[in-house]
């Protein structure tokens, strides 16, 4: 239960100074490595993630940013992401090791589609997206972020398209954030999943997370956040091609 890897301590460190730039890639950095190098089980890397994210998201929406969010498309949202992030945790729980090459190439995939999706810029649009829209990349969303923690990716793309203010998009990202973590927390507590390896390496990992935060808020690097965010996207599809041809091999 103890046996931590550095280097997976040090891909928290990391992924969390990038998101702290950029808001963006925490989840998919670290289980993209981990997941590269077998630095440890998919489905605890995923547990840590969730509630690595829980406290990102929170500390994000503390001070009243929380007044922002478009609560009436996250309601539509919900409605799709909660069942579907359910359906996630049951096939991650369903596969487990005995898939173990099918689960790397399908986070390998899912990876380089992620990439791909925030290296294109989306046009925004004229008129706000439909509630419909919301259900449907609530429901994609959702089944990523129960099998890798990984919901960001689609909503993100959705949000970005609206004609609202950045503060508002980051506002109903972080929200999407704090809460698509709970439900998979929740989730993996009511069907009894949740491991000592799991608890024990978010502890481990908290320190890294709260204190690179901070850090990189109080002093940020003299490189723009967008070219940060484009190094750790082409290091994100390298990563992600090499996981799904390694798990092909």
């Amino acid at each position: 239960m103890h046996d931590i890897s550095y280097l997976l301590l040090f891909v928290f460190i990391v992924a969390s100074y990038v998101q702290s730039l950029t808001g963006f890639a925490y989840g998919l950095i670290v289980m993209c490595v981990a997941g590269l190098f077998s630095l440890a089980p998919i489905d605890v890397v995923a547990f840590s993630v969730s509630a690595l994210s829980l406290v990102n998201a929170a500390t994000g929406l503390y001070g009243g940013v929380w007044r922002q969010v478009n609560g009436k498309n996250l309601i539509v949202y919900f409605i799709a992401c909660t069942p579907a992030i359910a359906l996630g945790v049951y096939l991650l729980s369903y596969l487990g090791n005995g898939a173990l090459h099918w689960l790397q190439l399908l986070l390998g995939l899912t990876i380089v589609i992620a990439c791909l999706m925030s290296l294109i810029k989306p046009k925004v649009g004229a008129e706000p997206s439909r509630p419909w829209v919301y259900f449907v990349f609530g429901g994609i969303s959702g089944v990523l972020g129960g099998l890798f923690a990984t919901s960001g990716p689609p909503i993100s793309y959705l949000m970005y398209r609206q004609p609202v203010s950045i503060s508002v998009i980051r506002a109903t990202l972080l929200s999407v954030f704090f809460v698509s973590s709970l439900l998979r927390i929740g989730i993996m507590g009511v069907s009894g999943q949740i491991t000592a390896p799991m608890i024990w390496l978010s502890i481990v990992g908290f320190p890294c997370v709260f204190i690179t935060s901070l850090l990189a808020k109080r002093y940020p690097p003299t490189i723009s956040p967008h070219i940060i965010k484009r190094i750790a996207l082409i290091l994100l599809l390298m990563s992600g091609v090499s996981l799904s041809l390694k798990a092909l091999l």
